[in-house]
């Protein structure tokens, strides 16, 4: 879960670590203004910005709520001490893919366009101070600034490793009169360690944004039930449901049915054999959704029951009996059945349904899909 600046900082500081000072605490002050949103380059989208004094950042603060960057709402803003500072490094931390180790990326220029400035790189085993000395060392850095800068960088690690984080990054680390001060943070928690943690953290989704009642009714069905996997589920705003069978095809057919002009309601992805309740209680939290379509599409499966799984997704049609084009392509172990039942219940509920099998390839059931929306609208409107 990617947190916001101040969860960031608030986590930090317990480590020893120090931040600028937060709120409005004298008038002829200079303070820094920050929206509390996910968005990549906020300075440059009014996300950021200075105030000359106690008044100014209160009317920035106040402009700032409610807004909107990225298409995400500002609903919180933090307001800190501008610092005077000398240097400015960017540092992070995060698990290298190659060695399958924690690495550090460090860099002397700190602060934006930090993409295009050099950087170098440390394969990280241990919080061994003498490593981090070592390293800047290397770096150019000498005398007591090595051994100061390279306790801040430990801290900094040993918070990544210690709060279970995939990514820790600080940008700018400034060198003050006081010492080092994490001037800006963005840290991604490990979900699948929350439970080692207590913290008193919104439910935030892989957007950024807090998760929503169907993303959090989707969380549940994974969680006391082991067999395959039903409960992944992130909320879009289209209105076309998606009910995607796990596999390499799943982003390959959501590109397909963008292509063909329609608007995803949500991503999700089911697998790995689930029992009939756990795939229908991913289908109500789909079907739940105000949709103008639903695509049910998957590979060929080699270890999932297609008549087991479709008799989850069966019920929850029989339940909301939706008047919404339907397109299903599936193939796999009991097809044969699953498909049987599947035509007895489009009869039998008059659904606006039509089935394929791995004969028909699947990105292709997305044009199909479309034009019997478009022609759903039609008749909608007429």
């Amino acid at each position: 879960m990617k947190l916001h600046e101040q969860e960031a900082k608030e986590i930090i500081e317990k480590h020893g670590l120090k931040t600028p000072e937060k709120g409005l605490h004298e008038d002829d002050k200079e303070y820094v203004v920050k929206a509390q949103v996910l968005a990549n380059n906020r300075k440059e989208k009014g996300g950021i910005r200075f105030a000359k004094n106690r008044k100014e950042a209160e009317a920035e603060k106040q402009e700032m709520i409610g807004g909107r960057i990225d298409s995400e709402e500002v609903k919180n803003v933090l307001v800190e001490e501008q610092l005077d500072f000398t240097e400015e490094y960017y540092v992070s931390f995060m698990y290298d893919t190659d060695t399958r180790k924690p690495a550090m990326i460090f860099s002397r220029s700190g602060g934006t366009g930090i993409e295009d400035r050099e950087a170098a790189k440390l394969a990280l085993k241990d919080s061994s101070q003498f490593r981090f000395r070592q390293f800047l060392k290397e770096q150019g850095f000498e005398g007591k600034e090595i051994v100061k800068l390279g306790i801040a960088l430990q801290k900094l690690f040993k918070t990544f490793l210690e709060e279970d984080a995939r990514l820790l990054e600080v940008n700018p680390l400034a060198k003050t009169e006081e010492g080092y001060v994490v001037l800006d943070a963005m840290m991604d928690l490990d979900d699948d360690a929350k439970y080692r943690h207590s913290r008193d953290l919104p439910e935030r989704s892989d957007l950024g944004r807090e998760k929503t009642e169907r993303e959090l009714r989707a969380e549940k069905i994974d969680e006391d039930d082991h067999r395959g996997v039903a409960g992944k589920y992130t909320e879009l705003d289209g209105d076309i449901g998606m009910m995607l069978a796990g596999g390499g095809a799943s982003l390959t057919n959501m590109d397909a049915l963008i292509e063909y002009g329609g608007e995803p309601a949500n991503y999700t992805e089911y697998g790995g054999n689930p029992p009939t309740e756990k795939v229908y209680r991913l289908s109500k939290v789909i079907m739940s959704k105000e949709l103008n379509g639903l695509w049910h599409v998957g590979g060929t499966a080699n270890n999932t029951d297609i008549l087991r799984t479709m008799k989850g997704f069966i019920q929850a049609l029989e339940e909301e009996r939706p008047e919404y084009p339907i397109v299903i392509r599936r193939d796999g172990p009991h097809a044969d059945e699953a498909f049987e039942l599947l035509r007895e219940k489009k009869e039998e509920l008059d659904l606006n349904m039509k089935l394929y099998r791995n004969d028909t390839p699947m990105t292709k059931t997305a044009e199909t899909l479309m034009d019997m929306v478009e022609e759903f609208k039609g008749g909608r409107d007429e």
